[in-house]
């Protein structure tokens, strides 16, 4: 059963570790060619964190250096996300209201809905 684990264990974090390559090798070598830069540099270190907390509960048995590689990992990860959702959002004084491109408000675009269709 130990090798089943052991087995299971190195496929896994090469897994983690090829995902993370696979998501940083774009973003480091054509950086200038790729949009949102910064997020999914974010995005593939955290990645990485999640497999050094793989690493380092699988090997060392260290609760609370598992959950401060968890927190970072999740900071990461929505740190990615927000790069991503930034042009997108814009506070204002009312709350968070979302726009378009072309600068509409979710609610002008949900307006009509299926009142235009036709009954056929």
């Amino acid at each position: 059963m130990s090798d089943l684990v052991s087995f299971l264990f190195v496929a896994q974090t090469a897994t983690l570790v090829i995902a993370s390559a696979l998501v940083a090798y774009p973003v480091v070598a054509y950086a200038r060619n790729v949009a949102y830069t910064r997020g999914l540099a974010l995005l593939s270190a955290s990645l990485f964190v999640l497999t050094a907390t793989y690493v380092v509960t699988f090997f060392y048995h260290r609760p609370v250096v598992s959950g401060a590689l968890d927190l970072l990992g999740a900071l990461l990860a929505a740190l990615g996300t927000w790069e991503f959702a930034e042009p997108f959002v814009r506070v204002g004084g009312d709350g968070l209201d979302a726009t378009a491109a072309d600068g509409s408000t979710a609610t002008e675009q949900s307006a009509g809905g299926f009142e235009g269709a036709r009954d056929d």
